[in-house]
C-alpha cells in the first residue's frame, strides 16, 4: 500500500510523510459521487422535528468538496431536513495515527457541525464505547471545542479536550481551516491549522479520566471510525441550551464543506482496517451471534 499511497500523494501534490508517519488513507473528493469503498451514512441522532435525507439536495460532491446542507422542510410538523452522519463505520477503522481534514464549517447560531470518532463495535475489546470529538461548534460565531466521552453501563462521562477561539472571526463561514487529531498510546493531541491547542493523556499511568463506574481509558485504545455531521439545534432537540435553537429568523441553508481528509500512520505501530476486512469481521460476528441463539 505504501507505494500506491506515495504515488497518490505525488499525484495530488501533498505530503506523503507527516508527523513521523506515512499516508495510508485519504479522499480528495475529486470523483463525481462519494466513494462507497470509503464512505457510508449512519444515523447518529434522531429528533422529531427533522428529516434525515441523504439525497443530493442535502449532500453531494461539488467542486471537489463534499457539500452538506441543512434546509427548512415543507412537511407538516417537520422543521428541518439534513443528511445523516457521513462516516467510515463500515469502510475504514483505525487505531492510532494522525488524521486531518480541511473544511469550511458553519460558525453561526443554531449550527452544530462536528468532526468526531467512535470506537468500532466490530473490533471492540472494552465493554464501553469511547468517543473522540475532534471539533464541535456549539451555535456560535468564533469558537469550537474538543472532548472525550465514555458511554456504557447506562451512564456517561466526559473530559474536556481543549477549545479554540479565532481572534479574527468575521469571515469564518467563508474560510477553510485544517482540523486534526494526533493519537498514540500515550495521549490525544488536538490541532487547528497545525496549532496544538489541547492534549489529553490516555496512558494507564498519567490518564486522568476517572469515573466510579466507567473507569480508565482502555476504550481509547480500540479501533475507531470517523464521522462528520452537519447537525443543528432545533426546537425539539433533546439538548438545546437556552438560546441555541434555530428560529424562523435564521438564514438557510447551513453549509458544511469538506475539501479533503487524510490519515497518516506508522504501519509498524499503528493499525488500519479497510472495507474487505471490516465486512469479513461483521459477517463473522453475525454468524457467531446466530450460533449463540440456537
Amino acid at each position: 500500500m505504501s507505494n500506491e499511497m506515495f504515488k497518490e500523494a505525488e499525484k495530488y501534490g501533498f505530503d506523503y510523510y507527516k508527523k513521523g508517519r506515512v499516508l495510508v488513507w485519504h479522499d480528495e473528493f475529486d470523483k463525481p459521487t462519494l466513494d462507497p469503498e470509503k464512505w457510508c451514512f449512519r444515523r447518529t441522532m434522531s429528533t422529531k422535528d427533522r428529516d434525515y435525507d441523504n439525497t443530493e439536495k442535502h449532500i453531494r460532491i461539488e467542486k471537489e468538496n463534499v457539500h452538506m446542507q441543512v434546509w427548512r422542510s415543507d412537511k407538516e410538523d417537520i422543521n428541518y431536513s439534513l443528511p445523516e452522519g457521513l462516516t467510515t463505520w463500515g469502510t475504514m477503522n483505525y487505531k492510532y495515527g494522525y488524521l486531518e481534514m480541511r473544511a469550511k464549517i458553519p460558525y453561526r447560531h443554531g449550527a452544530w457541525p462536528s468532526f468526531w470518532e467512535q470506537s468500532s463495535t466490530v473490533f471492540q475489546t472494552t465493554p464501553w464505547m469511547s468517543e473522540i470529538d475532534i471539533f464541535e461548534v456549539f451555535s456560535n460565531e468564533k469558537s469550537f471545542a474538543s472532548a472525550l466521552h465514555k458511554w456504557g453501563y447506562k451512564t456517561h462521562c466526559s473530559v474536556d479536550g481543549g477549545s479554540y477561539t479565532f481572534e479574527e472571526f468575521e469571515n469564518l463561514n467563508d474560510e477553510y481551516h485544517i482540523y486534526a487529531l494526533e493519537w498514540d498510546p500515550q495521549e490525544l493531541k488536538f490541532y487547528v491549522d497545525d496549532h496544538l491547542y489541547g492534549t489529553v493523556p490516555i496512558d494507564p499511568v498519567n490518564g486522568n479520566f476517572k469515573h466510579d463506574i466507567i473507569d480508565g481509558t482502555s476504550g481509547f485504545h480500540d479501533f475507531h471510525f470517523v464521522i462528520m455531521n452537519n447537525e443543528i439545534f432545533s426546537p425539539a432537540s433533546t439538548w438545546q441550551p437556552n438560546g441555541w435553537a434555530l428560529t424562523d429568523e435564521d438564514e438557510m441553508p447551513i453549509d458544511y464543506y469538506i475539501d479533503w481528509i487524510r490519515l497518516y500512520q506508522n504501519p509498524e505501530k499503528e493499525e488500519l482496517k479497510l472495507k474487505p476486512e471490516i465486512d469479513e469481521a461483521i459477517a463473522a460476528k453475525k454468524a457467531a451471534e446466530a450460533e449463540e441463539k440456537k
